[in-house]
């Protein structure tokens, strides 16, 4: 991305919680720097977080606990901050007053490394606390698959140049309506109506070892609105 620009990478690693550390010096270093968080969002600083303001993340250790789901919104130093979303707030965005956190994140695949929007709601930097909320538009996004008639299969970790190359090496290109890009490596393959995303994962999970998959199913996703326990 930098080659024809006045800036050299002087260090790339990665920390322990997998994001990549970037060191960038030249001219054009705030350029780039401004192109990177566009495309792929830069980890934001504790001191810059307000109440009410939007962040990226992936949801994180989803099943642990019961009381909540906690969110990765890249807050690393001085030390992990993770987003909680408490369960009376999660109940109450998706009109589920009485159900479990397991089964409703069960039911509409709120699972490890899903990329997820959420707003701020409290923020307590002294005792390393966040507590937030979904945003809109990921609450638009699980009603709109809930609501869909197509499966879909969800894959993590890929580049979409892989993706594609395993696709058509195993001849199912052509059983994929849409491929949605939901993060900078994670993407949602919307299969044909007459396609089961269960297909999918058997002729493509071979390809890919190690790279987590998860079905949604609409039907399934729309049972959690009736559930009452």
């Amino acid at each position: 991305m930098i080659s024809e620009l006045d800036a050299e990478v002087q260090k790339a690693a990665t920390d322990k919680r997998g994001h990549i550390v970037l060191s960038i010096t030249g001219n054009e270093e705030e350029f780039i720097a401004n192109v990177l968080n566009r495309e792929y969002g830069i980890v934001p600083k504790p001191e810059k977080l307000t109440i009410g303001q939007v962040e990226n993340g992936y949801l994180v250790d989803v099943g642990k606990v019961g009381y909540g789901l906690y969110v990765n919104v890249g807050v690393s130093k001085p030390s992990h901050m993770d987003a909680l979303l408490p369960l009376h707030k999660i109940r109450d965005q998706l009109e589920t007053p009485k159900t479990p956190l397991r089964k409703i994140a069960r039911a509409l695949i709120l699972v490890d490394n899903l990329p997820v929007e959420v707003v701020l709601t409290g923020i307590d930097t002294h005792n390393s606390k966040i507590e937030a909320e979904f945003s809109k538009q990921t609450l638009d996004r699980i009603e709109r698959w809930s609501k869909d008639d197509h499966e879909r299969l969800l894959v993590f970790g890929v580049t979409r140049e892989l993706l594609d190359r395993v696709l058509s090496k195993s001849g199912h290109e052509g059983d994929i309506y849409r491929i949605e890009r939901i993060g900078p490596f994670e993407y949602s393959l919307r299969c044909k109506r007459s396609t089961r995303a269960s297909g999918i994962v058997t002729a493509i999970g071979p390809k890919l070892r190690g790279v987590p998959m998860h079905l949604v199913i609409p039907r399934e996703m729309g049972a959690i609105r009736n559930a009452t326990t």
